[in-house]
């Protein structure tokens, strides 16, 4: 059915843009002129009356049910349609769903955790599910009766192919690329359809839970340095009256020292003050470093009152003993001057009693052989401020800076009595703390003191036998050496507060027997309150702005769909057969949706194929399959 312009080409590869087809016959035989798309049955159309209309194809055509063969108004108002329009509304109406979730999230921001919010959490956490399909309904809808209206008005095909294929962020670009038209709108379709991810991922992330935290101020009371001044060192008949106690104390301390030597807090929650000497750096505050195992001056801590739950920052002062060893060696007892063999080790000035700092002292310790250790020391005094953090009653020192060791209450004249009495009578009785009175004291074995020494891991238990203190380098035996005597001299002091049990009446301890003073430090808290419902405001804006522009997408696809005369044909497979000369179909039913036509003609079989299967040269097109119009398509065919 084609003319040939040039009657010399016969072969399928020959000129084919010199083909014309002939004008288009109708199945009746009526002449259907080119450019002619079609012509509706003349006469009047059939009896409306009729209720059972039914149409067919030809005389020689199955008839198709409720086929509308005569004229109608397009939009008509139907029972059915009105139902449609309800359930459109309610369809468009999604996004509000999203905006209150917002709304009432915003609005547990700060309260305590309920089991209100808890189940809101639940539902927030489907939206990354539901969001982006509910997106991709109404926004896609939305495109596409915005196509709709702008054909029944006139829009070029770009341009509606761009808005009616516009069914995704994938299908956004793939138009942009496609039409090779990049333009603002396709721009602007494919930022709105990142508001699907965005949307959902937002409504995940909107409600967190955290614990609140209050600041405030508080008042800590920490044991007065000066208490020193009043330790049972002062004199013998002190020592004598209070040696139950400090020894009981000292012992309880090293005894208990394997678990508690390198933590922050002793055995009764006393928080320690590391050796200033072994921290590192060059400002006025040295921090200490706890990645590492901090050594810390004493056994025993400082006692503080009032410490609160919560996290608290303060400071305070303590003083502290650091003695430093220059030599450790073996000599044998007439070397070293050890005198009688009434203890296993002795303490003794080498310049006689000090009269200023640094004191020396020496160390001699009996050892296995029969020999002694002696250690030359030098004895230091210092005063100290310590910043201390607490979580809870769990307490550390974080750093250290250094004071004027004259100053707060302690004179020249204090530190005189120091020297002259409290370092001599100390020297005199720890060697002896733990066999005072015991006949023969040299052969029954080191004390718990020196094993301490030699070992603070392994020294418990009835061995019989000396230590060689001699064997540790002079820098182990001065670490150990100083928390020995550190220990020792606050164990003879302000032991009523030492075991934890501070009184809430901090003025009954001032009284004439105790003549013990607590120090006011201010402490900075912070305390945790229940955990609450934390907003994520960027989030939150996030949600609210595209659930509001999906809103309003899905309004305007509603409005536009029923003012919209011109029904809904666009990108349905069934569209195919409208007014197609391929696919014989019943006079009328142009007024069919898409999804109407195909429910009409649901059992229609077509083909895409070649119309033309009789000529050289083919055309391709939609058609009627099991008539024989149409045929399969050849890859060695030639198309127009």
């Amino acid at each position: 059915m084609y003319t040939p312009l040039n009657p010399r080409v016969h072969g399928d590869g020959d000129n084919l843009d010199t083909i014309e087809l002939n004008p288009y016959t109708s199945p009746g035989g009526q002449y259907v002129p080119p450019g002619t798309q079609y012509a509706p049955p003349s006469g009047p159309p059939p009896d409306s009356k009729n209720k059972d209309l039914k149409a067919l194809f030809q005389s020689n055509h199955a008839p198709v049910k409720n086929w509308p063969i005569h004229s109608q108004q397009v939009a008509r108002l139907t029972p059915l349609r009105t139902f449609i329009i309800f359930f459109d509304a309610i369809l468009a109406s999604a996004p509000l769903m999203f905006i209150v979730l917002a709304i009432i999230a915003a609005r547990l921001d700060g309260k305590e955790v309920s089991d209100y919010g808890l189940h809101l959490r639940q539902v927030l956490l489907l939206s990354p599910t539901i969001f982006p399909v509910v997106f991709a309904a109404l926004m896609g809808r939305c495109f596409k009766h915005i196509g709709l209206w702008r054909a029944e008005r006139g829009i070029s095909l770009g341009r509606l192919e761009q808005l009616v294929g516009c069914q995704s962020l994938f299908s956004a670009l793939e138009r942009q690329i496609s039409l090779r038209a990049w333009s603002i709108l396709g721009l602007l379709m494919t930022l709105i359809w990142l508001l699907s991810p965005l949307g959902g991922q937002s409504a995940l992330r909107l409600l967190d839970q955290e614990k609140e935290f209050v600041h405030l101020t508080g008042t800590y009371n920490y044991l007065n340095p000066m208490a020193s001044t009043g330790s049972f060192l002062e004199g013998a008949s002190s020592m004598n009256s209070g040696r139950a106690t400090f020894v009981s104390v000292f012992l309880a301390s090293l005894l208990s020292s394997s678990k508690y030597q390198a933590t922050p807090m002793d055995l009764w929650g006393n928080v320690k003050i590391p050796v200033y000497r072994s921290l590192s750096g060059d400002s006025e505050w040295k921090s200490v470093d706890h990645s590492h195992n901090v050594t810390y001056a004493s056994l025993i801590g400082i006692p503080v009152a009032g410490i609160r739950s919560g996290k608290a920052s303060y400071t305070l002062k303590a003083r502290q003993w650091d003695i430093k060893c220059d030599s450790n060696q073996e000599k044998s007892v007439n070397d070293s001057a050890f005198g009688n063999m009434t203890a296993t080790w002795k303490l003794n000035y080498t310049d006689g009693r000090c009269k200023s700092y640094p004191c020396h002292i020496n160390l001699k310790s009996l050892d296995q052989s029969g020999n002694v250790s002696v250690a030359e020391c030098a004895m230091m005094y210092g005063y100290f401020e310590a910043a201390i953090n607490c979580n809870g009653t769990d307490c550390r020192a974080d750093k250290m800076k250094l004071l004027d060791l004259f100053s707060d209450g302690y004179t020249q004249d204090h530190d005189d009595f120091t020297r002259r009495n409290m370092i001599s009578n100390e020297m005199n009785y720890l060697p002896s703390v733990d066999n005072a009175g015991v006949g023969s004291a040299a052969a029954r074995g080191s004390t718990n003191a020196e094993k301490w020494m030699a070992d603070p891991l392994d020294f418990i238990g009835a061995t019989g036998g000396n230590v060689d203190l001699y064997k540790l380098s002079p820098e182990l035996l001065s670490e150990r050496f100083t928390i020995v005597w550190n220990s020792f001299f606050q164990s003879t002091f302000a032991t009523t507060v030492l075991g934890g049990n501070i009184s809430k009446n901090l003025t009954e301890l001032e009284k004439p027997i105790l003549q013990l003073t607590f120090n006011a430090t201010q402490a900075q808290i912070v305390n945790e309150t229940k955990e609450v419902y934390k907003t994520n405001w960027r989030w939150f804006v996030a949600l609210l702005v595209a659930s509001i522009i999906l809103q309003i997408a899905a309004y305007t696809g509603l409005v536009l769909k029923y003012i919209t005369l011109a029904p809904d044909i666009i990108g349905y497979a069934s569209s195919l057969t409208l007014l197609n000369p391929y696919i014989p179909t019943p006079t009328g039913g142009t007024t069919l949706h898409g999804l109407e036509r195909a429910a009409l003609l649901h059992d229609l079989q077509i083909r895409i194929g070649d119309v033309c299967g009789n000529e050289p040269v083919g055309a391709i097109a939609v058609a009627k399959a099991d008539e024989g119009r149409v045929t399969r398509l050849d890859r060695r065919r030639w198309y127009i």
